[in-house]
C-alpha cells in the first residue's frame, strides 16, 4: 500500500515565532533529545514503509540539513527540493514548486510533528472511502507543569473548529476559533446537506495529508498560498458546491433517484487519532520545551528504537545520578554531578558539582563547577561561570553568566532584534 503513495516533507519554515533560540539555525534543526526535529517525521515514514523521501528545504540551507541528517541513522533516500529563501514561502507555494515531481497521491508531512499514530489507518482510510484528501487530528498533548523558560505570560493555544459528520467523518467545514470571536453561523446549505454533524474544537491539526494527485496539480493554475489557510478550505468548499448543485439537480429532476445515489467528485475527511496517540507539533518556544521534557517517555513508541539511543555512543557521562536525560554527540558531564529530566546536545562540558533538572543545554554549552540550573533554556556556546544559579530562565546564544551571579524568570540574551514574548 505505501508503494501507491509519495512523501514529501515540509522542512522550509524559518520558526518566527521562537527567533530567540534559533539564532541562524534551520527550524528543522532545532534538538529535540540528542536528534534534530526534522529526524522524528522521517524516521516515522521510515517506520511505515517509505523508501523515499522529497523535502523542501531553504536553498541556502540544504547543506547544513543535509549533513546532519547523513550522520543519523536514517536509511530513506531523499531527495531535497529548494525554495528560494528571499521571502517567507507558504506550504501550497512550496508544493506548487514541486508539482512535476508529484506522480502519484501524496503523503504530506509538517517536519515538526512528533507522534507515534499509526500512518496505516490514515493511508487505509483514504483508499476505502476514496477520499480526495484526509486531514489528520489528533488531541492536544498534555502541557508539562510548570512555566515555560524566560516567558512571564501565559500560551494561548491556537484552536481550529472542524464540522465533521459524525457517521461518516467527512468534513464539511473547518476555520480558525479566532475568527469566530463573535459567534458561529452555520450555512444554510450546510444544514441542508447534513442532517447531523459535529463541530470539533480543541483538537490539533497535525499537519500530516494525503490528497489525491489531482489536488496538487490545482495549484498550478491557482495562486494560494498555505495548505491548512487556503487549500484545505478551498477543497472543502468545492466539495459542498458539488453537493449542493446536486441538491438542487435532483429537485428539478426527473431522475430523482439517480441523482440521489451519485457520490461526489470532491470528498473531504478527518482521521482522528485516539485519545491515547502522543502527538505535539514543535512551533512555539512552549511546545518545543514540552517536546524536550516528554520525550524520554515517549521516545520508544515514537520512533520504535530502545531510549538507551537517547544517549549517544560518543558522549562520555561519568555521573552516577542521571535520571530521564538525553546526551548528544561528544558531550563531557562530570563525576559528582546531578542531572534531572534534561536534555544535554552536542559537544556540551558540564563540570562537577552541578545541579541540573528540566532544562535543555543546546550544542557547545559549558557548565562550570557549582552551579544550579532549573526549569531553564541554555542556548548553543553560552558559559555559565562557577557558583551561578539560574531557575525559569532563557539564556541565549554565546551568552556568558558571571560567576556568582542568581537570575530567576529572566530571559538573558545579547540579542536585541525580535520581539518580546
Amino acid at each position: 500500500m505505501i508503494s501507491e503513495f509519495q512523501a514529501v516533507v515540509f522542512a522550509a519554515g524559518k520558526g518566527s515565532r521562537f527567533p530567540e533560540i534559533l539564532e541562524n539555525r534551520p527550524k528543522c534543526l532545532l534538538p529535540i533529545g540528542p536528534y534534530p526535529l526534522i529526524w522524528y517525521p522521517l524516521r516515522m515514514l521510515q517506520c511505515h514503509g517509505f523508501v523515499d523521501v522529497i523535502v523542501i528545504v531553504l536553498e541556502n540551507e540544504k547543506m547544513e540539513i543535509q549533513s546532519k541528517l547523513e550522520r543519523t541513522s536514517l536509511k530513506l533516500r531523499i531527495e531535497f527540493c529548494t525554495v528560494l529563501d528571499e521571502c517567507d514561502v507558504g506550504t501550497a507555494e512550496a508544493l506548487r514548486q514541486i508539482a512535476d515531481r508529484i506522480k502519484t497521491d501524496v503523503l504530506l508531512v509538517s517536519c515538526d510533528i512528533i507522534t507515534d499514530f499509526n500512518l496505516c489507518n490514515l493511508l487505509k482510510q483514504f483508499r476505502q472511502q476514496d477520499a480526495s484528501v484526509v486531514s489528520l487530528l489528533m488531541h492536544c498533548t498534555p502541557a508539562c507543569n510548570g512555566p515555560v523558560p524566560g516567558v512571564r505570560m501565559k500560551y494561548k493555544f491556537e484552536k481550529d473548529l472542524f464540522a465533521v459528520c459524525s457517521q461518516s467523518n467527512r468534513l464539511v467545514f473547518m476555520g480558525s476559533e479566532s475568527d469566530f470571536e463573535n459567534g458561529f453561523k452555520l450555512l444554510g446549505h450546510l444544514l441542508r446537506q447534513h442532517e447531523k454533524f459535529d463541530v470539533l474544537s480543541g483538537l490539533m491539526d497535525a499537519h500530516i495529508y494525503v490528497v489525491k494527485k489531482w489536488i496538487v496539480d490545482i495549484l498550478k493554475t491557482h495562486s494560494i498560498i498555505s495548505i491548512k489557510g487556503e487549500l484545505l478550505p478551498f477543497i472543502v468548499k468545492k466539495q459542498m458546491c458539488e453537493q449542493k448543485f446536486n441538491l438542487t439537480h435532483d429537485a428539478n429532476s426527473n431522475q430523482n433517484q439517480n441523482c440521489a445515489t451519485e457520490p461526489a467528485i470532491t470528498k473531504c475527511f478527518i482521521s482522528l487519532a485516539p485519545e491515547t496517540s502522543f502527538g505535539l507539533r514543535i512551533n512555539t518556544l512552549q511546545s518545543f520545551y514540552q517536546a524536550n521534557q516528554q520525550i524520554y517517555n515517549v521516545f520508544e513508541t515514537v520512533t520504535n528504537m530502545p531510549v538507551s539511543c537517547l544517549i549517544t555512543k560518543t558522549c562520555d557521562v561519568r555521573s552516577t545520578q542521571m535520571a530521564q536525560t538525553t546526551v548528544g554527540e561528544q558531550s563531557v558531564i562530570q563525576e559528582k554531578t546531578s542531572i534531572n529530566k534534561s536534555t544535554i546536545g552536542a559537544s556540551c562540558k558540564i563540570n562537577s558539582k552541578v545541579r541540573l533538572s528540566d532544562s535543555i543545554l543546546m550544542d557547545n554549552v559549558v557548565i562550570e563547577k557549582n552551579v544550579i540550573i532549573e526549569n531553564s533554556i541554555i542556548c548553543d556556546k553560552t558559559v555559565v561561570n562557577s557558583g551561578s544559579v539560574l531557575r525559569n530562565c532563557l539564556v541565549g546564544f554565546n551568552y556568558i553568566i558571571p560567576m556568582g551571579s542568581k537570575n530567576e524568570s529572566s530571559n538573558l540574551t545579547n540579542l536585541n532584534n525580535f520581539m518580546p514574548i
